[in-house]
């Protein structure tokens, strides 16, 4: 990384002491292994702090910063998408900010004045907004070219503007800041879609003004305001000039992949490979860090499909059912230098991802045993009910491993 540019370390005190100097109330972040009945990780900054928003009681709300420690994967899509386009991750840092009694136009104000924090040209920033005139007025009372405003329908698949924060939780509208890293002028949503490179979403803003009732209808609330949520990887490759695997926290963490694989084969390893192994290691050691050990249930069973995924990469990528061990020690102590807090020590990851490989390979061969006798088992049975991707087939099946 460049001398002259900020690290991750610094984005993330900047932002905090930016709040702080504000008056606002800081947190450190909360467990990822969430006690809110509806989601099964923090996968917000707001998660933690909902009943801000919903609670009719007169309990006592500030405007508050932190920088929060998610975790999201909420489906094969979004599984799929992981790594392959270098903006998304499994495990990721956002700073979060609730802000209270102000109106949308204070709220554009405050966010005009983050950018100039963190020297962001907001000539090159771009929004999505909801229907709602609010916010439009806002940016255009802020001098906002109207050329850098798209008014949004609905969610798609790359821009929300409506966001529910979990069954019975808060609901909110709000706009998505895209720092352009192109110099022409931008036609249309679909353009920015198309390429997450020149245009990156690193930052929303919801107004939270109503809730899910049990009915399923969406009522105001009595204390509405504001949810601020930046991705810190994003905003790192904005600064950065990068994407999200070679920002400063992320790079060392890919180069010893890179090493460890080059190692290992004579293969040539594809990058989007290499960065799907690397974004799986880092939640696992971040989920084992919090204490979640592999199972079939729960938090559980998505570390234990992170590893198996992991391992089925590797295996399948140099031909040979390796060890990780090794590059696993490399790994997290490069890691624990760049996420703070990480408390967990290398050796405990490493057990932890030994047994669950030992576990891995006894299944894959009883796997083996059943298609022997079973040679017309459907892959999807072969997969789900005994654990055997037909990709491994061939490597299994070499000799040793009957």
């Amino acid at each position: 990384m460049k001398k002259d540019v900020i690290s991750v370390t610094d984005i993330k005190e900047t932002l905090l002491q930016h709040h702080k100097d504000k008056g606002y109330r800081l947190f450190n972040t909360f467990p990822i292994v969430s006690d809110d009945p509806t989601v099964m990780f923090t996968n917000a900054t707001i998660t933690p702090f909902k009943h801000f928003y919903t609670s009719d009681s007169q309990i006592q709300r500030y405007n508050y910063a932190l920088i929060q420690r998610c975790f999201r994967l909420g489906g094969a899509n979004e599984l799929e998408i992981i790594g392959v386009i270098p903006y998304y991750h499994t495990f990721f840092e956002m700073f979060g900010s609730g802000i209270f009694g102000i109106s949308h136009q204070e709220a554009i104000e405050y966010l005009l004045e983050l950018f100039t924090t963190l020297g962001i040209e907001s000539q090159r920033i771009y929004y999505t907004i909801p229907l709602s005139e609010d916010f439009k007025n806002a940016l255009i009372g802020s001098n906002i070219s109207k050329n850098h405003i798209f008014v949004l329908k609905n969610n798609t698949a790359n821009f929300w503007q409506e966001w529910k924060f979990g069954k019975l939780g808060p609901v909110g509208h709000g706009l998505t800041a895209i720092y352009s890293r192109s110099s022409g002028t931008v036609g249309s949503v679909d353009e920015m879609a198309s390429d997450i490179d020149q245009f990156v979403p690193f930052l929303c803003l919801i107004y939270v003004g109503w809730k899910e009732t049990n009915g399923g209808e969406i009522a105001p609330v009595t204390n509405p305001g504001f949810d601020v949520g930046v991705g810190i990887e994003r905003l790192a490759a904005v600064l950065q000039v990068c994407n999200t695997y070679q920002i400063d926290a992320i790079a060392p963490l890919v180069e010893v992949m890179t090493l460890y694989l080059k190692n290992i084969t004579s293969r040539r390893i594809k990058e989007e490979v290499i960065r799907i192994v690397v974004d799986h290691l880092r939640a696992i050691c971040v989920l084992i860090d919090e204490g979640v050990l592999p199972s079939n249930k729960k938090h559980g069973y998505v570390l234990r499909k992170l590893i198996r995924r992991m391992l089925e990469l590797i295996w399948v990528s140099t031909g040979e059912v390796l060890s990780v061990e090794g590059v696993v020690g490399d790994f997290s102590n490069r890691l624990i230098l760049t996420t703070k807090p990480l408390s967990v020590n290398a050796d405990r990851i490493i057990k932890t991802i030994e047994n669950e490989t030992s576990c891995y390979i006894a299944a894959i061969q009883r796997a083996l045993q059943i298609l022997e006798t079973q040679p017309n088992i459907a892959p999807d049975t072969l997969r789900s009910t005994y654990g055997l991707p037909l990709s491994l087939i061939p490597i299994f099946s070499k000799k040793g491993f009957k």
